[in-house]
């Protein structure tokens, strides 16, 4: 059984890109030198929107991972840098990654919203559009 955990953030603004990248950067170094961490992958969308897929030992592999300095550090600056913030979990039997659209679905229908600043319409109707883009995907290993 593996844990999975997905998130979709929408970016305010070009501004915070640079921003957003460089803690995505440092997240990622410390994703795959997690114990527990299977694999993973992410998303640029279209509209500034980011996408993220991980598989996990259990949970409690992901909560380390959730709770360490990069990711925490980032995810302070979320309520300023997004106007869209949500995210889901579920296990399943297969180690296979499941398609963008099942996981918009999944974040649509058992999805939690993330608290931001200043949210979208489509946060606050938790109504997303599916993906667009699939070309802009990155995978991600254990080290």
């Amino acid at each position: 059984m593996y844990f999975v955990s997905a998130t979709r953030l929408k970016l305010r603004s070009i501004f915070f890109l640079p921003a957003l990248f460089k803690a995505d950067s440092a997240a990622t170094r410390q994703l795959v030198i997690t114990p527990g961490f299977v694999k993973g992958k992410q998303l640029f969308d279209k509209g500034l929107t980011f996408w993220t897929l991980t598989m996990w030992a259990d949970a409690d592999a992901m909560k380390v991972f959730r709770n360490s300095p990069p990711h925490q550090l980032a995810m302070r600056k979320l309520p300023d840098w997004c106007s869209e913030g949500t995210y889901s979990h579920w296990t399943q039997e297969s180690d296979e990654f499941p398609d963008w659209y099942t996981v918009h679905d999944k974040i649509v229908s058992e999805g939690k919203i993330t608290k931001v600043r200043k949210p979208s319409r489509s946060q606050l109707s938790k109504s997303f559009p599916k993906p667009q883009w699939s070309k802009t995907e990155t995978k991600y290993k254990p080290v």
